[in-house]
């Protein structure tokens, strides 16, 4: 494993990589340079080392298709053929470079998209740390009148949310995860991010936003969910579940009680029937229409064996 590889995994482990995009962003960053480091000397040496660090890299987090999917777009440039082992290498880095272009567009369109859907003097609730959602939240600064921002336990990546927001000038109140029934009483609207969606236009993302959805929906504050299309989960498409991360129980308590387990789930999963809209780069959809639009776009009905590779490699087919 390079150490551009070992480094990032060992990052995203420890979240302090966190985020669908951040870490797609880092995967494939990590991934351009293991290329550029790489001293194989033929074209299948080089292959097998490229699909190696790329299974390392998606295998740190388990759940992010976002990752997954840049993997297979990148790993399809390295199936191209040819004699020339550097214009293999140059194909990848290309691939890469691209791929982070493309992404760095999505991002601003589906922050444009998120802004337009606020209202001057609406107050915004949001749950955990999304660069998307902060994109669109800064980009609105001026119609919101404040955020609420919970603190998002045991990792508290809500105080990255407020930190962040404050220095874009937006007020924020910052209140602990189970205060935020009390709190949605005030809201407007309830933005997230998410770090899957499935065939069902359910999302999953950090644990906590299925209840607050929930509560969301008891208030009638609509549930917005801002992501990149690259989070749709195609296995999901195929009968596969999406598999929820489990964290270290250290992260909860490090002191250990006879007669007491701690879970430490990372996310959770939020049905459809809560979610108002899912905002994307590719417009703002309900969430079964969107499920519906990738599954089309992406022909999964004719590519199974291609979306299901990566689960045979990861062991979990």
């Amino acid at each position: 494993m390079s150490k551009a590889i070992k480094k990032t995994v060992g990052r995203i482990k420890k979240l302090e990589i966190q985020g669908s995009s951040r870490v797609r962003k880092a995967v494939v960053s990590a991934l351009k340079e293991s290329v550029l480091e790489s001293r194989a000397k033929t074209i299948a040496g080089f292959r097998g080392e490229l699909k190696k660090n790329a299974f390392e890299l998606i295998k740190a987090r388990v759940t992010e298709p976002e990752a997954r999917t840049a993997v297979r777009i990148i790993l399809k440039a390295g199936s191209l053929e040819t004699q020339k082992l550097q214009e293999l290498k140059d194909s990848v880095v290309e691939a890469a470079e691209k791929y982070e272009l493309n992404r760095k567009k999505a991002m601003e369109t589906i922050s444009e998209y998120g802004a337009n859907m606020i209202e001057k003097g609406d107050v915004i609730f949001t749950h955990c740390h999304s660069h998307t959602v902060e994109g669109i939240l800064v980009r609105a600064r001026r119609k919101i009148d404040y955020v609420i921002a919970t603190e998002t336990r045991p990792k508290f990546q809500g105080r990255i949310t407020a930190t962040n927001l404050s220095r874009a000038g937006i007020e924020v109140k910052h209140i602990v995860d189970s205060a935020g029934y009390k709190f949605l009483e005030e809201a407007d609207k309830f933005f997230t991010g998410c770090d899957a969606v499935l065939i069902d236009g359910s999302v999953v993302n950090k644990i906590g936003t299925a209840q607050i959805s929930l509560a969301a929906w008891r208030y009638n504050t609509p549930h917005y969910v801002a992501t990149s299309s690259h989070c749709f989960e195609p296995v999901t498409y195929f009968g596969f579940p999406e598999e929820i991360e489990e964290r270290p129980t250290s992260e909860v308590w490090e002191k250990r009680l006879k007669n007491v387990k701690i879970r430490n789930p990372a996310f959770d999963i939020t049905e459809q029937e809560y979610i108002q809209s899912i905002v994307t780069e590719l417009g703002v959809f309900p969430p079964t229409m969107f499920a519906m639009e990738m599954a089309r776009q992406l022909e999964l009905s004719k590519r199974k064996q291609e979306f299901l590779s990566l689960l045979k490699i990861l062991g979990k087919k």
